[in-house]
């Protein structure tokens, strides 16, 4: 019973820094991470829906909790928006999101059990614009390979005649390889760093493993990021300090 009041008091804590429930502050963070990711998406490449990839060099640095406020941000654009958590052996954004996590993306990719309901829909709790999702489902013995395979393929082009945008929660890079896998289906990636947590060493591998796989890295969004502006603040005073893009090129050495 302990247990399950201290889970509950995570949870709470963890949903003043998701969605409708961000400060302004964190709100505008994510706007600018918005607005910096739809320039990064010249007009002649422009599609009728565009795929990013949200990655990590290592666990605990916030790449799901970027994947849901980046999809809640882009709804507000009053666009077709899902994200699709494709962190199959460490599932959270049913979890944060308070959504059945079954049936879902391993229930699709390999017809498990009724998939029809497997396009979820999160609906904020201020009635405004909200996002499909399509949690991770069963855990399977075989994730790297589901992702890999051609249903997963015909499932993703399915999706994007569907969608305006859509965010894939993917696994740490150096954990496992689903990233580099998926990879070849998204039109680009963002890597979260939490500052004070990612070591130079480690973020250098995950750059060059994406890059074997070709893999666009659009950017890199920094969680934990103290700047003079939010020192003080309601929303700093938190710990999740500030979300902020800077170009591949510019922040890569």
């Amino acid at each position: 019973m302990a247990e399950s009041r201290k889970e509950r008091a995570a949870q709470a804590k963890q949903r003043e820094f998701q969605c409708e429930h961000l400060s302004f502050a964190g709100k505008e963070a994510y706007k600018r991470l918005r607005t910096n990711l739809q320039f990064s998406f010249p007009e002649a490449e422009e599609k009728s829906c565009n795929i990013v990839g949200i990655t990590s060099s290592q666990p605990a640095e916030g790449k799901s909790l970027t994947s849901i406020n980046l999809a809640y941000s882009l709804a507000q654009l009053n666009k077709k928006v899902l994200l699709i958590d494709a962190d199959m052996r460490r599932s959270s954004i049913d979890s944060k999101l308070g959504l059945e996590s079954r049936p879902g993306l391993s229930n699709l990719l390999t017809e498990v059990n009724n998939t029809g309901g497997s396009i979820k829909k999160y609906e904020p709790e201020d009635e405004s614009v909200g996002f499909n999702v399509i949690c991770a489902g069963d855990v399977p013995p075989n994730p790297s390979e589901l992702l890999n395979s051609e249903r997963m393929e015909r499932l993703i082009a399915k999706l994007r005649t569907l969608f305006d945008y859509i965010v894939i929660d993917l696994p740490p890079v150096g954990a496992v390889v689903d990233a580099q896998t998926v990879s070849q289906l998204v039109d680009g990636m963002l890597i979260v760093i939490r500052e004070d947590h990612t070591s130079k060493y480690i973020l250098s591998d995950c750059v060059q493993q994406l890059r074997l796989t070709n893999t666009r890295i659009l950017g890199f969004v920094v969680n934990g990021s103290v700047d003079g502006a939010s020192k003080g603040s309601s929303y700093g005073k938190y710990g999740y300090y500030n979300s902020s893009y800077s170009s591949y090129n510019s922040y890569y050495k």
